[in-house]
C-alpha cells in the first residue's frame, strides 16, 4: 500500500539530523540552512570529546553511535555526518537505526564530484590525521580516477587555531609554508575538515590564486537535496519550529567560535551522551 498524502507531508517534516565532534560542522549546517530553507534541523555536537582526529577507530565507532542514537530519537529524517574523522568508521558500525541511504557523510560525495571533473588532475587533500591516516580519499580517488596525482598532509594544527579565532594572514603564514611543502603544483585542493571553510580565502591567497579550494559545505547541501528528493522527503512548506542545537560540553570559548561558524548567535542545550 502507499503512503498517502498526509503520510508524506508527516515524514517530510521531520527534522533533520547533523553532527560533529565540535562546531567546524556548524559551517555544513550553515550551506544546508541556504540550501533547504524549508527544512529543520537537530545539530549535535560532541565537544567533550574533541579532537575526533587523534581517537582510535574503536572509541569514534562508540561516540558515532551514541550520537546517531540521540538524533533518532529526535525523530530526524535524515542523518548528515559533518565530520571527517566520524565518516572514516560510520559504514564500519553495525546495527544502526538508519539505513545507509539515510546518512550522508563528508567524504563520498566529495570524491565522486572529483573523480569526475576533468579540469583538475593534481588534487591535494589535507584534514586531520585520522582522516589522512585513512587512506580514504587518496584510495577512492584513485578507484575512480587512476589519472589524478593525489596529494595528502595531516594538518592537525589548523583545526584549534581556527577554533582560537587565529585565522590571520601572519599567523597563519608559518603554518602554510610547512604543511603546504610540496603542494606547490596543485590545481585543486580538498580541505577535508569542516573547520576549513573559514581559511578558504587566505589558503587561496597563500597560493596567489593559483589553487583552487573546494567549498566542500555546497557540496554537501547539493547531495543532501538531491537525497531528500530522491526520497521524497523534501519539506514542501516552511517549518517555523525553530533548530535545535545541542552539545556535550559548553564553555564560554564554544558559543563564541559558534557564532564565528554559523554567523549568527544560538542558544545551545547540554547533552552528555
Amino acid at each position: 500500500m502507499g503512503l498517502n498524502k498526509n503520510t508524506i507531508k508527516g515524514q517530510s517534516s521531520r527534522p533533520i539530523g547533523v553532527f560533529d565532534s565540535g562546531l567546524g560542522g556548524l559551517s555544513i549546517l550553515k550551506a544546508l540552512k541556504e540550501k533547504l530553507p524549508n527544512e529543520r534541523f537537530v545539530y549535535y555536537g560532541d565537544t567533550a570529546h574533541l579532537p575526533y582526529g587523534d581517537k582510535s577507530e574503536n572509541t569514534l565507532k562508540e561516540y558515532v553511535s551514541s550520537i546517531i542514537s540521540f538524533l533518532d530519537s529526535q525523530d530526524c529524517k535524515l542523518i548528515v555526518v559533518a565530520c571527517n574523522s566520524a565518516a572514516t568508521v560510520i559504514h564500519k558500525i553495525e546495527y544502526l537505526p538508519y539505513k545507509e541511504n539515510q546518512i550522508i557523510e563528508v567524504i563520498s560525495p566529495i570524491v565522486q564530484l572529483v573523480a569526475e571533473q576533468k579540469k583538475y588532475q593534481k588534487i591535494g587533500v589535507i584534514g586531520t590525521r585520522k582522516t589522512i591516516g585513512s587512506g580514504l580519499f587518496d584510495q577512492k580517488l584513485s578507484q575512480l580516477n587512476s589519472t589524478l596525482e593525489i596529494f595528502t598532509r595531516a594538518t592537525p594544527l589548523l583545526a584549534p587555531m581556527i577554533e582560537d579565532g587565529f585565522v590571520e594572514d601572519d599567523v597563519l603564514l608559518p603554518i602554510f609554508r610547512r604543511y603546504f611543502k610540496g603542494f606547490e603544483n596543485c590545481e585543486l585542493l580538498i580541505p577535508a575538515c569542516t573547520h576549513y571553510p573559514i581559511i578558504y580565502k587566505q589558503i587561496e591567497k597563500y597560493f596567489n590564486n593559483g589553487l583552487k579550494v573546494l567549498h566542500t559545505p555546497k557540496i554537501i547541501a547539493e547531495k543532501v537535496d538531491q537525497v531528500l528528493a530522491s526520497q521524497k522527503l523534501i519539506n514542501p512548506e516552511k517549518n517555523y519550529k525553530v533548530d535545535s542545537f545541542y552539545l556535550s560540553d559548553i564553555t564560554d570559548n564554544f558559543l563564541r567560535e559558534a557564532e564565528l561558524f554559523l554567523g549568527s548567535d544560538v542558544e545551545f542545550s547540554l547533552v552528555s551522551l
